[in-house]
This record gives C-alpha cells, structure tokens and sequence, in this order.
C-alpha cells in the first residue's frame, strides 16, 4: 500500500503541474451553494460515494453519482463523502459540484489526497462543506514533518467555514495532530503498510483522545453489528463507502448500518475500549479468570490483576445464580469488567443485566448466530470451541472471538488445551488469538512466548476444586505473566 500512495501522490503531483489545482474542471469563481456542517454531538453517519480503488478497481460501474447521492440521502445519510482522486479512485471533482448543486442543503465531505492550501479554496468553491486531511500523506509530503503544511491547510478550511477532517492510522500519528488542537478526528482502522483491516485498534487508539474533540471511524463498517460496536465505544460518527456500494441495496444497507450506529447511541460502554486499550496502547495481555462463584474468589482476582471476571451461567459446576453474581458485581464496582457466560438459557436476565449496567458484556456459546446476538443490542462476544482449522474462520461479527478447546461432553471448562497443531496453523495465518482452554500458572508463559494472545482465560488452572479457586495458584499465575510485554 505504501508503493500504491507513492504512485498515487507522483500522480497527482504530475496533473497539477500541468492542469492545476481543478484539474481542468471548470470551477466557480466564487461559492454558489450554502455551507452546512454536521452536528457531530448527535452521531452522524457519512456515506461514501467511491467508483473504485486501486485494490478492487472500480466497483459497481457508479455512472450517475447523483443518482447515488440521491438514494443516500433518502435512505438517511447524514453526509456525503465524494472521492474525487481521479487516476486509482476513479473520480472527479465533478461529481462533487454536481452532487452539491442538486442537493445544497446536505453536507459534503472531498475525500481526496490534498496536497496544497489552493486545493483548499478550489475545495470550497466547488461546494465542500468539509475536506479530508491526511497526515500520513502531508507529513511526507515534500518533507513536512513539523506538519506545518497540515496546520496551514486546516487553518484554510477553518477560515472559510469548512469543517477540515483531520485523518490518523496510527498513535505515532495522532499524538503528532493533538497539538494542532483539530476538531475533528478520524481514525482510519485500515493499516497504509499492509492494507488489513483492524477493527479494534482505532477503539484503543480512541482512548487518547479528549472527549471534547469529534471522532469518525473509517474504514471496515460491515454491516450493523460493526456500527453498533463503534458507536457503543464512543465515536461520535460513522465513514462507510465499500459495504454499501457492493452490497446491492443501497437504502437497505444504509438503514441496516445506521440501525446499529443509532441504537448504541444509548448503550455506551468502555468495555471494549478498556480491552483494545490495553492491547494495542499499553501493550499487554488481556486476562479473564472465569467460573467466579463468591466474592472471596473475585476480590481476589481483581487484587491480583485481573482485568475481567466471568460468571458462568450455563449449566456448569461453576455455574452461580443471578442474584448472587450482581451482588458479587456490585460490590466489585469498576474495578474488573465482568462478562456473563451463557449457552442457551437465562440469556435475557445476562442481556438485562449488562442493561442494568452490573455486567459490561455477554459471552456466547453454543449455536447463537450473528443475527441473534446483535438483536439485543449491548456489548458480546463469541466463544468458538476449536475442533478443526475451519474453526478459525467461522464467520462472527463481534471484535474478539474467543477460542476454546473442543469436547463432546460438555461445553466449556474441560481443562482441555487446544490441539497445538491447530494452534500453530492460526499463528501462521496470522489470526489474532483469544485463548481459553487448559490454561495453567505452568503452562502460561509458553504459551504466551509460542503464541502471541491478546487474552487469555483460565478457570479450572486457578482452583482448589470445581468453583472454589485457590489463592497460590493465582498469585503463582500472575508471577509467571508480570513481566509480559
């Protein structure tokens, strides 16, 4: 990808040289059509109109972009992106001032590689409301690593009424921007270097920003499940382009996406900020001690380091009745984040107690589908039992998955491992791996070292017996993980 940018910036370098910052396209002297900013406060969801990329080529043969425009807005986008880059997008400035003029009262994002103050002004005369700015792009552009040329072109666009969107990949990234005090971030979950998509990284990087500033997620929306998620972890808005152009109903797509984003607007969690956080900012090891049964055994978790408690509501030796978990939760408070684990029953009393607010999230097991899990609309995950390689690639939505050791007889807490060379075949593909099953104080920096987990869960490694964990293994447990970076 980072060939791609080169190629794409030498590109346009050459056709402003010799067609200008309009690039040919006949532009207004002056503008002609209103300014209109978005009222971030109230989630705002903006729809992309791209005719391709240089990773897929054009896509869905977008001949009329009002046409598009046009259905965007009637199925409820708050805001119409237009890529306007014209040799590896696709696009034109044209498309943008066609779009604006029929319909002057929607707000307008140019999403394009900006080089230069003029195509600022080019910007606002054409009928932008706002401008993308990308740091990485204007950071290496002619050198301008005091970022410099960034500050002047958000300045430009501030001056004329605009709203500037000031776009990051990375920490390094946004902690050069937060100086320039931006309004506006958006954290693109596309990695520039290998072009992978990562979710949960802009839900950690989030974290470092003050809640006074906006933020937009870009890149990687899917569907609903995926708005919720983001939305539920705080961002302000939601950019989505590819997923509807491909999708094949653009109305229906659009409603899907924002029915997500709309709904966590009233069910904020810092779970998976807190997760995310810790992963990709801080840099450590996630780790869950389930199968809490009393509030000696979660006390003693939490003291130790735990970062979540697990009650188990399934049919389990472990399995503690409702009540006794929200006393047990409500006397923790904040100190751990605490899951519910359910199968196939009491999932209504869990989905009401994260409601309630005395759980932060639901794991899932058994046979629950996609669908299902995002009807109830709070933070979950999967837990996937791992049989075979195939297992690895099961298709849920939600931004961990949690693999487990698989057995015929029961569930889950077997003190089973995972086959290693099952194990050893997700680390060569590269899958991020959320580890239960058969984890021990002896066997935990092996696996650690060997496999690389974001998180690990352990339950019956901890115990004296069935429900009832034992405060050496713990304290031996924590002793062997401390040092892990």
């Amino acid at each position: 990808m980072e060939e791609i940018l080169k190629k794409i910036i030498k590109k346009k370098t050459e056709t402003i040289k010799k067609k200008g910052t309009n690039f040919g396209i006949t532009i207004p002297d002056e503008r002609k059509v209103p300014l209109n900013a978005p009222d971030f406060s109230k989630g705002v969801m903006i729809c992309e109109i791209k005719r391709g990329s240089p990773s897929e080529g054009k896509m869905n043969n977008i001949k009329n972009p009002v046409k598009w425009a046009s259905d965007y807005i009637k199925a409820g986008a708050c805001v119409i992106s237009i890529l306007t880059e014209q040799d590896f997008f696709y696009g034109s400035l044209q498309d943008l001032i066609n779009i604006k003029e029929e319909f002057p009262q929607i707000t307008v994002l140019r999403k394009d590689f900006l080089l230069t103050i003029e195509e600022i002004e080019v910007s606002y005369r054409a009928g932008a409301d706002m401008v993308l700015l990308i740091t990485s792009v204007l950071r290496d552009y002619k050198d301008n690593k005091d970022l410099s040329l960034l500050n002047k072109m958000k300045s430009k666009a501030e001056d004329l009424g605009m709203v500037p969107l000031i776009e990051v990949h990375n920490q390094e990234e946004l902690e050069a921007i937060l100086p320039l005090k931006p309004k506006l971030i958006g954290i693109n979950s596309r990695d520039l270097k290998t072009f992978k998509i990562n979710r949960g990284y802009p839900i950690g990087l989030k974290k470092l920003i003050d809640e006074s500033t906006y933020t937009i997620f870009e890149s990687g929306i899917r569907n609903k499940t995926d708005a919720f998620f983001v939305g539920v972890s705080g961002f302000n808005s939601i950019l989505v382009g590819s997923s509807i152009i491909k999708s094949g109903n653009i109305v229906g797509k659009i409603s899907e996406i924002k029915r997500g984003f709309v709904n966590s607007r009233n069910n904020q969690s810092n779970f998976y900020t807190k997760i995310f956080y810790k992963i990709y900012i801080e840099k450590k090891l996630v780790v869950k001690i389930c199968g809490i049964t009393n509030v000696e055994d979660a006390k003693l978790a939490a003291d130790a380091g735990a970062d979540i408690i697990g009650f188990v509501f399934a049919k389990s030796p472990r399995r503690v009745k409702i009540n006794e978990a929200k006393k047990i939760s409500q006397i923790l408070g904040t100190k751990v984040l605490k899951v519910g684990v359910v199968v196939d029953e009491d999932i209504q009393e869990v989905v009401n107690g994260v409601r309630e607010g005395w759980l932060d999230a639901v794991q899932f097991h058994g046979d629950i589908d996609n669908d299902t899990a995002a009807s109830y609309d709070v933070c979950w995950y999967k837990a996937i039992r791992v049989a075979k390689k195939e297992d690895f690639h099961k298709n849920y939505y939600s931004p961990i998955l949690l693999y487990d050791a698989f057995s015929k007889k029961t569930i889950g807490g077997t003190g089973k491992r995972i086959d290693k060379d099952l194990l050893d075949y997700a680390k060569g593909k590269g899958i991020d791996l959320y580890l239960a099953g058969g984890i021990t104080p002896e066997n935990v920096r092996s696996i650690i070292d060997n496999y690389h987990p974001f998180l690990i869960d352990l339950s019956s490694g901890l115990e004296q017996n069935p429900g009832k964990k034992d405060p050496k293994k713990i304290k031996k447990f924590f002793e062997e993980i401390l040092n892990f970076t």
